[in-house]
Parts: C-alpha cells; sequence; structure tokens
C-alpha cells in the first residue's frame, strides 16, 4: 500500500512529539536531581514510568501514528504536572497549554531553574561575605594608614 502525505506528517508529528516527551522525561530527571527527598523520590518515579511510556510509544509511532502522538503527548503533560507540583511554582503552571505546543520541556526547565535559584543565591552570598571579609581592613589596619597619612600632612606642612 503506498504511503500518503497525511501518513508521511502523521508519522513525522508523532515522531516530533516522542521527542518532545524525551526531552521533558530528561528535564523532569533534572529537576529530580535538585529536589529535596521526599519529592527527588516521587519525581523520579514518575520520570521512569513516563520514560517506560515513551520508550513504548517511540516503536509504535510508525505503525499507528495518531495513538502514539497522543501517548507522547499525555506523557509530556504528566511530567509537566509533576513538575509543577513539586517545584517551587506552588502548584501553577508556568503555562496552561505548554504540553500542547511543544513547550512542556521549557516549562520543566524553569521549574528545575526556579528550584536551584535560592540555593544559587546562598552560595552568591557567601562568597560575597568572604570576598568582603578579605577585601575589608581591620580596624588597626585603617588606624595605621590614617597616622602615616597624617605624619605625610606634617611633614609637607598642611
Amino acid at each position: 500500500m503506498p504511503k500518503t502525505t497525511a501518513d508521511r506528517d502523521a508519522r513525522r508529528d508523532a515522531k516530533r512529539a516522542v521527542k518532545e516527551a524525551e526531552r521533558a522525561g530528561k528535564q523532569a530527571r533534572k529537576l529530580a536531581s535538585s529536589l529535596p527527598e521526599p519529592a527527588k523520590s516521587r519525581v523520579k518515579s514518575v520520570a521512569s514510568a513516563e520514560r517506560r511510556r515513551i520508550v513504548i510509544v517511540k516503536r509504535e509511532a510508525d505503525r499507528v501514528p495518531y495513538a502514539a502522538r497522543r501517548a507522547a503527548r499525555r506523557s509530556s503533560a504528566r511530567l509537566e504536572r509533576v513538575s509543577v507540583r513539586y517545584g517551587t511554582a506552588g502548584g501553577r503552571a508556568s503555562s496552561a497549554d505548554a504540553s500542547r505546543t511543544g513547550g512542556a520541556a521549557k516549562s520543566i526547565e524553569r521549574q528545575r531553574k526556579q528550584v536551584k535559584r535560592p540555593s544559587n543565591m546562598a552560595i552568591v552570598s557567601g562568597f560575597r561575605t568572604l570576598f568582603s571579609a578579605i577585601t575589608t581592613p581591620t580596624d588597626q589596619e585603617r588606624a595605621r594608614k590614617t597616622a602615616k597619612e597624617r605624619v605625610r600632612r606634617m611633614n609637607r606642612g598642611d
């Protein structure tokens, strides 16, 4: 049976949806690694379950493209939902229809970056404190410097 353009388009769309679901899965696993323990295990378990589904869907993409596309998008949506639930957005999705527009991976990535932000801020704050402690002169050094300046002024006759 010859392949029509509609069949090719359907297979192409299915493969594109599978790729997007794989990207979302990868971002979900990265998100899990940056979460604290109770949420980490839950996100990891959902990500591994969806990974298995995506592998099955990937095999079926050529044979039943419409069902494969639907299943891949469903997996993306599940991964996005779990990232919103355990990320820092407080249960709100960054974009309501991200999984339909192919942005589930981006949405999960935003969640991951949001989760990492407080720890990054703590690190930067620690470095700033350390740097200011090193570069700020002590009271003795400041007193020595002002004494030297007074002696120089007296010698110049100011």
